[in-house]
């Protein structure tokens, strides 16, 4: 039984098993063998093979038709040819399969061994021969499309000698001159007419792949910066996610807003942003690997995808290399713009698992950001969320607060010491809240200004402003004056001066009725413009104070180049007078050096006697605070015009003095 089970090798008892896989193993190795003469180990051919293997099956349709053939008095010598071309065209199938791209000349034998066919069937067949005219026509056209001109060219001049001889040994060329040249004729033309028309449908092949790419390009980029869009954003992520799910690793999505960029809009022109754009985000595109991603979302808003990668640096450095595209000043034009954004981050899979949820983690940690300032980048957290659902609600809930009339302008008066009555007061804008109750700037200012709300409102704000002037104006028989805050994004608009302007003219009182407060920080943004925008309101009666004063970066330089009408002393130096010895310096040095640029000064904050006392007895003429009264609307303080508060000191302060 072990006998028949199995078989002696070398003395080594094979199993039956073992015998059946040499038997495969044979099996296959013949298969190989073949696949290694004729065909590409995949199976499938080449152009060039496939052209070798058609040849091999019109040659043994030839051979069988002239074996068929040679019983009705052909000889054997025609069928003895397309034998040999038969072999031939396969020896060239095997040669083509083992050196695809070696040995070129081996086309030119194909060239040679086609046509010497065509041309022994021809004058072999006499008159009848014209019939294998398309043959020559074929091999031609076929070889030139195949390999190019150059064999084009080859083939056309050996088919005419070969042509031209195979009818001249028939006798065609003498009995039938006319039909010679005709077929002459079309060897010489057609394959030219097929230069041509190949060349003509290879450029407009090549137009209609173009317009392909580009239309492709244009549904999946963005036009102004040639990054990915949001679309095609997606698909990124989504391909990212995928490798980062195989390889067990980490995924970085940051969120990118340029900071105050409708502001820079809306100073130098669209045309200008675009530009920015353009150079921020090629800035961008210029420290990251090409393994990451860089997408424009829309607007201002861009998307890093940094993949984690165990060889280049990590997603701290890159982030790093982000942030060196801004914080610095780009040119765009005739001018230079201080350039930062806010820069939220999430990492998979810690704060998400899939593409929606992980942007909206990062918009959620990049609103988090602009809350630190200018050019912070934060980590999402859970706790964000419910943070910035109110902030967006709230920005949604602003938009239509100034169409509802739920925004109302508070009135705190400014007190002038010599007489004790109100000479101007400072409109102040709240927010009654159909929910929240009333809310101070202080709650809502910021989404103001980050949704470009404040261009808006601060124009309403100056319109109701004008409007109480004026109705304090007809009661009073001396001067009235309107402070109104501005922010740094109304400063920056083109527009700002003529808008003023206008509402001026529309209140029918004169320009000197308002004074407009801005920041230190606002004016410092580009002192350059502001110096020339304070000109201009100038030009056209309206003063300027500088509000918080002491708080910012206060230089002396700027007093004296910035065209400022007023200083206001801020709260927080008027807290601990006369307490406070250094306080107490600081305000007095502030009040002789308005003195002396004949610069007139308000005092925030007065809230007790004392300061009040402490402010006049030093020279502070123009007191503003609690200790006379909060802000209130429009009537009350009408109402609080006609009154004389007492400003004359009670007590000499003994601290500070």
């Amino acid at each position: 039984m072990q006998q028949t089970a199995s078989r002696h090798i070398s003395g080594q008892v094979l199993p039956a098993t073992a015998e059946r896989t040499e038997t495969a193993a044979h099996a296959g190795n013949r298969q190989a063998l073949w696949q290694t003469l004729f065909f590409r180990p995949n199976g499938r051919l080449n152009q060039e093979q496939g052209q070798a293997l058609a040849r091999i099956l019109l040659a043994a349709t030839g051979c069988a038709i002239f074996l068929v053939i040679g019983r009705f008095g052909y000889g054997e010598t025609p069928f003895l040819v397309t034998l040999v071309y038969l072999l031939g065209s396969a020896l060239h199938l095997s040669f083509v399969t083992r050196h695809k791209n070696r040995y070129l000349w081996r086309r030119y034998i194909v060239i040679v061994l086609d046509l010497g066919l065509a041309t022994y069937v021809t004058a072999y067949f006499e008159n009848a021969g014209v019939a294998f005219y398309p043959l020559f026509l074929w091999v031609m056209v076929g070889n030139g499309i195949r390999y190019g001109q150059h064999y084009m060219q080859f083939a056309t001049l050996l088919g005419l000698l070969g042509f031209s001889g195979a009818l001249a040994t028939s006798g065609l060329l003498s009995s039938q001159p006319g039909t010679y040249i005709g077929l002459m004729f079309g060897l010489v033309l057609m394959p030219k007419f097929f230069l041509v028309m190949i060349d003509r449908l290879t450029e407009a092949n090549s137009k209609l792949q173009a317009q392909r790419d580009e239309a492709e390009f244009m549904a999946t980029h963005d036009v102004l910066t040639g990054l990915p869009n949001r679309a095609y954003l997606h698909t990124r992520i989504h391909q990212s996610l995928a490798r980062a799910k195989r390889g067990q690793r980490e995924l970085t999505i940051a969120f990118i807003d340029l900071d105050a960029f409708k502001e820079i809009n809306d100073s130098f022109g669209h045309e200008y942003g675009d530009f920015l754009l353009a150079q921020v985000a090629e800035a961008m595109k210029s420290v990251v690997r090409e393994s990451d991603t860089v997408a424009r979302l829309g607007g201002d808003e861009f998307v890093v995808v940094i993949e984690d990668s165990e060889d280049g640096p990590g997603a701290d450095t890159l982030i790093e290399r982000l942030f060196s595209c801004v914080g610095r000043y780009y040119s765009i034009g005739e001018y230079e713009t201080f350039v930062t954004w806010s820069c939220g981050l999430v990492v998979y899979p810690r704060d998400g698992n899939d593409v929606h949820t992980l942007l909206k983690h990062a918009d959620t940690a990049m609103y988090a950001a602009k809350e630190k300032g200018p050019n912070h980048f934060v980590f999402y957290d859970p706790s964000m969320s419910q943070q910035v659902s109110d902030q967006l609600a709230l920005r949604d809930e602003l938009r239509q607060a100034l169409d509802r009339g739920q925004l109302e302008v508070y009135y705190q008066p400014i007190v002038d010491a010599c007489s004790g009555r109100v000479s101007s007061a400072e409109a102040l804008l709240r927010w009654n809240h159909p929910q929240r109750g009333l809310l101070s700037p202080t709650q809502f200012i910021e989404i103001a200004e980050h949704s470009g709300l404040i261009t808006p409102i601060g124009r309403w704000v100056v319109g109701e402003a004008l409007a109480t002037a004026a109705l304090w104006q007809a009661v009073s028989d001396e001067p009235v004056t309107m402070h109104v805050n501005v922010s740094a994004h109304q400063l920056r608009m083109d527009s700002f001066v003529d808008e003023i302007r206008e509402l001026i003219d529309a209140s029918g009182l004169p320009s000197c009725v308002l004074d407009l407060e801005v920041t230190e920080s606002a004016l410092l943004q580009d002192v350059g413009r502001a110096e020339q925008l304070l000109v201009q309101l100038r030009e056209i009666g309206v003063r300027v104070a500088l509000d918080d004063f002491g708080t910012g970066f206060s230089s002396l330089s700027y007093l004296k180049r910035l065209p400022v009408d007023v200083i206001k002393v801020d709260k927080s130096f008027i807290d601990e007078v006369p307490a406070n010895v250094r306080d107490c310096a600081l305000v007095d040095a502030v009040l002789t050096l308005g003195d002396r640029l004949d610069h007139a000064i308000v005092a925030e904050g007065v809230e007790t006697e004392s300061q009040r006392d402490w402010l006049v007895m030093h020279g502070c003429r123009y007191l503003q605070g609690f200790l006379f009264s909060r802000p209130v609307p429009r009537p009350r303080f009408l109402d609080l015009t006609d009154a004389v508060f007492e400003t004359a000191p009670t007590a000499v302060a003994s601290v500070g003095s």
